[in-house]
């Protein structure tokens, strides 16, 4: 009898052990570091429905810089170790008019070497139109990151997100309804994919093609979730939306 009871004892303990193990990053409180704020969007309000809304999904401890100001946004992002706390860092953010291009690369150096980031919206259209590529090279550090270039949006209208072919099961999209139309929008354009894995296009109505909505860049060692999604607070406080984010935040962090 002993003989029989005690392996299935240690098959018992050991999945138990394992089970524990596999589940320990998700449970793990991440460091969330948000960096928002810029012209035309609600961000006052966009920081608390995206803090909140991840955090009744995900374990995580918000730390958000909320500056509305170009400048004194940059002053904070060029300290040093600004971001070393956090275990990823949300750009929610709107600054087209950077022309500083070693600050631009600063930002995404801390991407390479390895910190998860989720790019929301806006932040595809910051760092870049008024930044030259460096000699011998197509394109400049930020859309490089990103691993798509965006310039220029459509109307404000809602847009039909449809997943792109192959995708359907990819774990950023798990909870993603087919044809999901969101409340509002403003699609963007996404003139050149850099090398990103595009799970997801949008339609309005009114764009020529699809565009490029929801895709995933790997940046070095970092992983980099971007979806120009979001314009709207009404698009934001969606359970699609914030679902979404949710798994990017996952998929960045390798918890996925």
């Amino acid at each position: 009898m002993k003989r029989t009871i005690f392996p299935f004892l240690t098959c018992v303990l050991s999945f138990g052990l394992c089970s524990a193990f596999l589940s320990a990053k998700e449970e793990k409180t991440l460091n969330g570091l948000m960096v928002t704020g810029g012209c035309c969007h609600d961000y006052k309000n966009q920081k608390n429905i995206i803090s909140e809304g991840v955090s009744k999904r995900l374990k995580v401890k918000w730390e958000i810089f909320f500056e509305m100001d170009q400048k004194k946004s940059k002053e904070h992002l060029s300290k040093k170790g600004w971001a070393d706390k956090a275990d990823f860092i949300v750009w929610n953010h709107c600054f087209a008019n950077e022309t500083d291009s070693q600050f631009v690369d600063s930002l995404a150096a801390i991407h390479e070497a390895g910190k998860p980031g989720i790019a929301l919206h806006c932040a595809m259209h910051s760092y870049h139109w008024r930044i030259k590529p460096a000699e011998g090279k197509k394109e400049n550090t930020w859309p490089s990151m990103l691993g798509v270039y965006s310039k220029g949006h459509g109307p404000k209208r809602k847009i039909v997100v449809s997943k792109a072919k192959g995708q359907e099961k990819h774990p950023i999209l798990k909870d993603m309804p087919e044809g999901w139309t969101t409340p509002e929008g403003e699609l963007y354009n996404t003139q050149r994919i850099l090398g990103a894995n595009v799970l997801a296009y949008g339609a309005n109505g009114v764009a020529k093609e699809p565009q490029a909505v929801i895709w995933t860049n790997e940046h070095g060692k970092g992983r980099i979730f971007s979806t120009t999604i979001g314009h709207h607070n009404s698009t934001m406080s969606t359970k699609e939306y914030l679902d979404l984010v949710a798994n990017g935040v996952r998929w960045a962090n390798r918890l996925d």
